[in-house]
């Protein structure tokens, strides 16, 4: 993969470079394909904007999981195969971790930007060749069971698939996580070698959870997406191209919540029509969860740079995104 992607890298920099807005031209890797809603109210709306508000000039061509699947993605990121990186930090976490940290806050676009905590991120990400460019708040994760809730109302005796910064919120209320890639995510649901899974409220449907699950219940867990961009082809765009990316990268931002509370509706909506019970923890087995979400997320954001979280941690505490 490695050889692979440098080769193809070295290729694309024959391609004549372009420095006039006219003639801006990006390639966008995408994390997810259509199924997920995020993939398109995130990353093509992203692509979107900027090709609206240069009128044109700015164009985004797009390839997803099916070119380089989600677990290696950044690599091509930072080599130039790609020039733009849509994704969930969750798929990075053998490069970085500090972005777990914002699993637990609330997705208030504008005051995460006048928190500065932005700038902390970037300097995480400028160290793996990648400018942050945007930070995108979606919020809605879900627990996914194919049976009840245990006598003790948690998830005692079940095995829960989950991203590993996620593993602290299942231990937390009795269940065991389980790593699993997303593909075979669904035959074990379906096959019951696996009790249930975390994962994203919006799009469930689409990908099939009321296919193989019969109950679920919601959290209260924000999934900070993260748009990325080669440090190379970023440090060389002129400024006006910039500042079209950063103004139309605050637009996303502050879409974002408001487009995922619409999306975790309608999903609501289609799993009750399906018949999928939601769940309701009770008070005690709650606040378990919210307290693990908070000491878990920001104790894997310290796996790999603890300084840097601690400092992003302070910024985002200060301006009351942990409350």
């Amino acid at each position: 993969m490695k050889h692979l992607t440098r080769a193809m890298a070295c290729a694309l920099a024959l391609m004549p470079a372009t420095t006039a807005l006219a003639e801006t031209t990006v390639r966008m890797l995408k994390t997810w394909d259509s199924r997920y809603p995020g993939s398109v109210v995130i990353c093509d709306r992203f692509a979107e904007l900027l090709t609206e508000a240069s009128g044109g000039e700015i164009k985004v061509q797009t390839s997803g999981p099916e070119t380089i699947p989600p677990l290696q993605q950044l690599e091509p990121t930072q080599n130039g195969l790609f020039q733009i990186l849509c994704t969930y930090p969750g798929f990075h976490t053998g490069s970085a971790t500090i972005l777990t940290g914002l699993e637990s806050i609330r997705p208030d676009a504008q005051a995460f930007r006048d928190s500065g905590a932005i700038d902390v991120v970037r300097e995480t990400y400028d160290a793996l060749g990648l400018h942050t460019v945007s930070v995108p708040l979606a919020h809605g994760y879900a627990i996914y069971l194919n049976r009840d809730l245990s006598d003790a109302g948690d998830l005692s005796g079940m095995q829960i698939r989950a991203l590993p910064p996620q593993h602290p919120y299942i231990t937390a209320i009795g269940g065991t996580p389980v790593v699993l890639p997303p593909p075979e995510m669904f035959s074990a649901l379906e096959r019951g070698v696996v009790d249930g899974a975390a994962f994203p409220l919006a799009g469930a449907t689409g990908y099939g959870f009321t296919e193989v699950t019969s109950h679920y219940f919601g959290t209260n867990i924000t999934s900070p997406h993260v748009i990325l961009a080669n440090k190379a082809f970023w440090d060389g765009l002129p400024q006006e191209v910039r500042d079209v990316f950063e103004t139309q990268a605050s637009i996303l931002e502050d879409e974002t919540p408001d487009t995922y509370r619409t999306l975790n509706n309608q999903e609501h909506a289609r799993m009750a029509e399906a018949g999928m019970k939601r769940l309701t923890l009770s008070d005690s087995v709650a606040a378990k969860l919210d307290d693990a979400v908070v000491k878990g997320a920001w104790a894997f954001a310290e796996t790999r740079d603890g300084e840097t979280a601690v400092r992003l941690r302070a910024a985002v505490e200060a301006a009351g995104l942990l409350e």
